[in-house]
């Protein structure tokens, strides 16, 4: 003991009171001590001190807090382990904040008798007494975790009862939910990022608990105690879903050094991006169209700048982002192979601020604040490019532009009601032929503007109905004063309740309904001289939901739910019937009402076992259905147009089966994912060979259906804690088409079969200034069609086709790099200045998009198409690519 003997006796004759007095004499013992603690305490607890204690004893950090502070303790040996080793990181804290940081998971409470520190056994309420089978009152703790500085919710915080499994994790609007027994007990509040908060409860009604947890910039300031990290390990499963943060997504950077939100999730495992130039990616075998990007419940049709040079959605609008890969929450449905769900922030409740990102090629800017103080805030985003002076001396009259802007306003009407309205629009347009008057070109528009009402009916049962509308426009133009062109788009109106009941520890059950409205065009010509010809109808569809979550016991965790989809087209529309050969054979005429219905059931369950407190294993099934579809015959972004078409009695929904089964493995360190999947595809989508995909009336007739199959292994090593991070991902997979009964052919790969992908991301924060980020990626190339043989007619040299994709474009291969300098020195002031240097693709790696067989080789070796065959000159393979190196600056400036 620190005081020596007679320490060691005072805590004798205060046992011995305590067994003379009993029941009074503890009351008045107990006054004593409360007494002496307000009228004599002489301990400085502010007094700042640092503490550097790498696996020491209790009896040694103590020693040296005595020596620094001048405190002294008094415990007793029997309740006080002095030798259990600690790990102990305090730089220029309180005697307090340290005492805080040392005893939050040694359970060990402190009073403050005359001179000393009395250290006590903390007593609480440990898993096994919440499990005893007796007749307790069970209450709940209910409430919302935000950001300290600016009122944000924060979204997937966790909220845990210490030395227990029990816990429970804030939703898409930072609210939880957590009934326990009448007792004691310690609550932990944590999330990514931020510093955790302790709080003693003393349960014995229903409470509302809403906390603020402060931004912790670096992660310098740890405690590491010997005894196992308590995890909602459940919760937290990697293998369920993968959260974005903000940290992640910054470490990937797009062409312009500026942070990329749908690139970033190509470098997760199970993320087949198209390469350069293009947003667009594949998830475990699932076309380009099956992928569903949600921004505040909103759909987002084509999250793409500039053919996908740039992603649609600004960086600095974006609060959080999950990726689903299988088992999408129950409410969440409509496509077969992921789920991006991107929230926006709220705005600072608390203080005005901005931030300017600018670069030579766009801007980005960013205002928010309080309306009302703690009750209200909005956002306002503004990004746009400045191109042209790139192309302005050599194509004056080539005009591309592109911007986007996000609008957010949040009112907390009371404690049980809080309202959103959040709207997304964004536009590019590439036009030639600006200043002669005869322009050709094509544009594209996103929409979306959702309003949501959060209603907390009691600390169990939470609401969030929506109301949203999203369309996407594609625009072909080819007339004076883009006065003519051919046109595409969707739009939909949407109506869903969304309700989450909190019966008990660890469970959760969902139940709600959507009623969605669809509208399209799938593709004619907006002129005078030429009316509408192709059809598709409109859609309306219902959609009833259930779904339950719950932690059986500390091991195992049930996830299962079910949708029912009730799909129904609608007219006044044209259609067509055709016989087996796809031959038109009839002209069928709809009035207004349904002509044509489908129904679908998308069940789903997850099996999730822990090994240890640390170690997981999942097993999850889930079946899809999809009902939207985008036609296109064609892989690359730069020469597809397009075209979304509902299902209808030619065009079948398609249907998918996967079956996926991982382990992963999260220490205090490192997070480690192991995952494999197979998925077997119904009713997928291919076309005709030299499909007629414009202005064809009979767009129907040219789809083909066939079955496919994928099936694949993603691997992850991370690191997120700390100053140093990294990330390593690795996937195999594959896809594989059954070929369909006029196409002759037997199983091909898909287009974008790439069975290799690779991805390494490091991210260096030094304790200066400066941070340093490095993101590799490796993939195999597109697949593609190449011909077998050429034969000469006619003086012209002709392709034989035999396999379909039976090739491949060379690999492919990236390496960016960047630095971010903070200029101001303090990184706590409210203007923050800083300069990112960044370089896109740093050794010149030239991937190829295209693959040509046209060329012949000229003595003076460069490649030119021949103007005449009649000569026996050699045709060679050239390749087309977009890589070279961009190196760019962009400065940032924030105001908080």
């Amino acid at each position: 003991m620190l005081t020596g003997k007679n320490a060691i006796n005072n805590i004798g004759k205060i046992n011995k009171l305590l067994k003379l007095y009993a029941k009074f004499g503890f009351i008045f013992l107990l006054f004593f001590l409360t007494a002496s603690f307000g009228f004599s305490q002489t301990v400085d607890l502010q007094k700042k001190i640092s503490i550097v204690a790498k696996n020491k004893t209790l009896k040694s950090v103590l020693d040296e807090i005595h020596t620094k502070a001048g405190v002294n303790f008094s415990y007793n040996n029997e309740d006080i382990d002095e030798n259990n080793k600690v790990t102990l990181i305090g730089r220029k804290k309180t005697v307090e904040n340290i005492l805080s940081l040392l005893f939050s998971d040694l359970n060990i409470k402190y009073v403050i008798v005359e001179k000393q520190i009395v250290l006590k056994k903390q007593y609480y309420v440990s898993s096994s007494d919440i499990n005893l089978p007796e007749k307790k009152k069970y209450f709940v703790i209910s409430g919302y975790l935000k950001d300290s500085l600016t009122n944000e919710v924060l979204i997937g915080a966790g909220v845990s009862v210490k030395s227990s499994f029990l816990g429970a994790m804030t939703n898409a609007y930072g609210f939880y939910s957590l009934r326990l027994p009448a007792g004691q007990y310690i609550l932990i509040f944590s999330s990514l990022g931020y510093k955790n908060k302790t709080l003693a409860v003393n349960l014995n009604s229903d409470i509302q608990i809403s906390e603020l947890l402060k931004y912790e910039e670096t992660e310098l300031d740890i405690v590491v105690i010997n005894e196992d990290e308590k995890k909602d390990v459940f919760e937290k499963n990697s293998l369920k879903k993968i959260d974005l943060n903000q940290r992640m997504i910054n470490s990937v950077k797009g062409i312009t050094g500026e942070a990329d939100v749908v690139k970033s999730i190509n470098n997760l495992p199970g993320i087949n991006s198209f390469g350069d130039g293009s947003v667009l990616f594949y998830v475990r075998g699932g076309d380009k169209d099956q992928n569903l990007v949600l921004i505040d419940e909103a759909p987002v049709y084509n999250p793409s700048h500039l053919f996908g040079f740039f992603s649609a959605l600004a960086p600095d609008a974006i609060n959080d982002i999950k990726v689903y890969k299988n088992n999408f929450p129950v409410k969440y449905g409509g496509r077969l192979s992921s789920l991006t769900d991107i929230k926006t922030k709220d705005g600072n409740m608390n203080k005005l601020g901005f931030s300017v990102v600018i670069n030579p090629l766009t801007g980005s800017y960013t205002i928010d604040g309080p309306i009302k103080k703690k009750r209200s805030s909005f956002l306002v985003t503004l990004r746009d490019s400045h191109l042209n002076w790139i192309w302005k001396r050599n194509l004056p009259d080539l005009n591309v532009n592109f911007y986007d802007f996000h609008l957010k306003f949040n009112q907390i009407i009371n404690p049980k009601n809080r309202i959103y309205f959040s709207m997304f629009t964004g536009s590019d347009i590439l036009l030639y032929g600006k200043n002669t008057g005869i322009a050709a070109g094509l544009s594209w528009k996103n929409k979306a503007l959702s309003f949501r009402w959060n209603h907390l009916f009691s600390d169990k049962l939470f609401s969030n109905t929506t109301l949203h509308t999203s369309k996407y426009d594609y625009y072909l133009y080819y007339g004076k004063d883009n006065s003519k062109y051919w046109t595409s788009y969707i739009g939909d109106i949407s109506l869903k309740t969304d309700f989450s009941y909190y019966p008990k520890p660890g469970n959760k059950i969902f139940f709600g309904y959507n009623i969605n409205n669809y509208v399209f065009n799938p593709g004619n010509l907006d002129a005078d001289y030429f009316s509408r010809s192709v059809y598709a109808g409109d859609v309306s569809e219902i959609v009833l939901y259930t779904g339950n979550d719950i932690s059986l016991n500390e091991k195992v965790n049930l996830s299962y739910g079910i949708r029912y989809i009730l799909w129904n087209n609608i007219g006044p529309t044209v259609s067509f019937s055709f016989d087996k050969k796809y031959q038109m054979t009839d002209t069928i005429y709809y009035d207004k009402g349904i002509y044509h219905t489908y129904k679908g059931f998308e069940p789903q369950i997850s099996f999730t076992y822990s090994l240890s407190k640390s170690l997981l294993t999942t097993i999850a099934f889930d079946r899809r259905v999809q009902f939207l579809h985008l036609l296109s015959n064609s892989v690359s972004p730069f020469t597809t147009m397009d075209v979304w078409m509902p299902s209808t009695p030619n065009i079948k929904p398609e249907k998918s089966n996967q079956y996926v089964f991982g382990l992963t493995k999260k220490t205090k360190e490192f997070d480690i994912s192991l995952q494999t999947y197979y998925k077997t595809i119904f009713d997928y989508i291919e076309y005709n060979e030299h499909a007629n995909m414009l202005l064809n009336p009979l767009i129907e007739g040219e789809v083909r259906f066939s079955e496919a199959k994928a099936y694949g292994v993603e691997f992850s090593f991370e690191k997120k804690k700390g100053n140093f991070n990294f990330l390593l991902a690795y996937t195999y997979s594959r896809i594989l088409i059954k070929g369909n009964k006029t196409s002759n052919t037997e199983s091909y790969p898909a287009a974008y079969d790439k069975p290799h992908k690779l991805n390494f991301n490091l991210i260096y924060k030094t304790q200066t200034r400066w941070t340093f980020n490095l993101n590799w990626v490796y993939s195999s190339g597109l697949r593609f069609s190449s011909p077998t043989g050429f034969y000469n007619f006619n003086g012209y040299t002709v392709p034989i086709y035999t396999n379909k994709n039976n090739d491949c474009l060379p690999a492919y291969h990236r390496l960016d790099i960047s630095a971010d300098l903070r200029l101001n020195k303090n990184k706590n002031a409210r203007f923050r200045h800083d300069l990112l240097f960044a370089i896109y693709n740093l050794y010149n790696r030239h991937n190829a998009i295209a693959i040509n067989f046209d060329k012949i080789e000229t003595d003076n070796g460069s490649f030119v198409v021949p103007s005449n065959f009649i000569y026996e000159n050699e045709l060679v393979v050239t390749s087309k690519s977009l890589s070279v190196v961009i190196p760019s600056i962009t400065y940032s400036l924030k105001f908080r």
